[in-house]
């Protein structure tokens, strides 16, 4: 018999992790995976997480393995398409924590929104993001030499 010892969780972000997203989404990886490649500064970043934080179109978790940060998770809700965006801190990476954040964030969201469908964008090269995304029941929708998109229906996977 095989005993996990792995705790998995997910919490509301709060006022407290603003300086931890603010170092996760400048670390060299997130930025080489991410559309924009440019870092981030902190007065930008600050005005980005105070609106975020207030927004109740905007969900926010963070990930936490062994009650230790490891990712986080973004929904932001526009109209019927709630969008995508996420990562994982450099010390959780190649652990498989992406594709179990995703699927925890999507049955979350069904306590917040109802029957609707999340894209997420990638970049063709982004081969653990695209993993990740496919291991969390994420379809392709269509793809591009720029990017790829991916989809997820929360009815569909209930």
């Amino acid at each position: 018999m095989y005993i996990s010892k792995e705790c998995l969780s997910l919490r509301k972000v709060n006022i407290n992790d603003e300086d931890l997203l603010f170092s996760w989404a400048n670390d060299d990886d997130v930025r080489k995976g991410s559309f924009k490649k440019k870092s981030i500064s902190i007065d930008d970043h600050k005005t980005w997480f105070k609106r975020k934080l207030s927004d109740e179109n905007v969900l926010i978790w963070i990930l936490e393995h062994n009650n230790v940060p490891a990712g986080m998770v973004r929904l932001e809700k526009g109209g019927n398409r709630i969008l995508l965006n996420y990562l994982i801190a450099q010390q959780s990476r190649g652990k498989k924590l992406a594709s179990k954040m995703l699927g925890m964030a999507m049955k979350e969201l069904n306590n917040h929104w109802k029957n609707v469908k999340v894209w997420a964008y990638t970049l063709p090269e982004n081969i653990a993001s695209i993993k990740s995304l496919v291991n969390a029941g994420f379809l392709l929708e269509s793809s591009s030499t720029e990017k790829k998109c991916y989809v997820f229906n929360t009815e569909e996977n209930r």
